[in-house]
């Protein structure tokens, strides 16, 4: 039997792409079929019945599909679509919107996007292009393959962001990253060129790690008119979070000089609490 968790993260995957909320309520047993035996027409036939029309199950599919091909990224693939996931990230884009930021001239760029799961769904009719970008290279290939092969307008790249500078940069009109604590403070993205060519010296960060501290940073190089979104999390005890935050002013203290917040908000869930901040470079 699929766990409360489980069918929350599912249900997650077909609210994206459909305008109402799906109950879980009475559908344990339903996906539970669909798990075992692939029936998704079963599922269309349901909500068929209940809401008199059929709901957009592709992105759920799309989903099943890598589960069943790859049952390995079963618990990465569905925490990609939690509850926590869908929260922060409809934060983030509500605020954007707040802002009057999204429009179809808007070019987004999303750092450490990992599959795009949520955040690509929310974004891509709102704006003119995202470009997608993590260095996990299986992370692209699902999203640009597998999860939204149907968006022309969102292109994937793998690659560390804190390598080489890419010129799209200069036009980007907002820089997301919600994977800040998986990384360097965003006030040392750079350097101008790639790394091995660059000066830079270390610096010690008060805690575990030294971080490498660049001579010139990128932003120098942005729009002027360029925002950011970035969000980071007080959750030190998970794997690969090597930049968390205790407060939000923390988190402000690793923007860029320059950085202007014009939105705070923050998100507890049951480990912690993520921080969302947004403004202009």
């Amino acid at each position: 039997m699929l766990s409360k968790e489980k069918i929350d993260n599912l249900l997650n995957i077909l609210n994206l792409n459909n305008d109402y909320d799906i109950d879980s309520k009475n559908i344990i047993e339903l996906l539970t079929a669909v798990k075992n035996e692939d029936d998704s027409a079963l599922l269309q036939t349901l909500f068929k019945i209940k809401y008199n029309e059929y709901p957009d199950t592709s992105l759920f599919e799309k989903a099943l599909t890598i589960i069943k091909h790859e049952p390995e990224l079963e618990h990465d693939i569905l925490d990609s679509f939690s509850n926590n996931q869908v929260w922060a990230k409809t934060k983030l884009v509500n605020g954007l919107d707040k802002l009057n930021l999204l429009n179809k001239d808007t070019e987004v760029v999303i750092w450490g996007c990992w599959y795009g799961s949520v955040i690509i769904p929310l974004l891509h009719d709102k704006v003119k292009k995202i470009i997608a970008v993590d260095i996990d290279d299986h992370a692209i290939e699902i999203g640009k393959n597998r999860l939204f092969k149907e968006y022309d307008n969102v292109e994937w790249i793998s690659e560390d962001i804190f390598g080489e500078y890419k010129e799209f940069y200069g036009h980007t009109d907002i820089f997301i990253n919600t994977s800040c604590e998986h990384m360097l403070p965003m006030k040392w993205w750079g350097p101008e060129g790639p790394r091995s060519k660059h000066n830079y010296f270390k610096a010690w960060d008060g805690k575990n790690h030294e971080w490498p501290v660049y001579k010139k940073a990128w932003w120098k190089k942005v729009k002027p008119s360029a925002h950011f979104a970035f969000t980071s999390n007080n959750m030190f005890d998970i794997e690969g979070h090597i930049n968390c935050v205790n407060n939000i002013q923390e988190f402000m203290n690793q923007l860029p000089p320059s950085a202007e917040v014009l939105h705070e908000d923050n998100l507890k869930d049951e480990r912690g609490t993520r921080y969302l901040l947004i403004g202009k470079i």
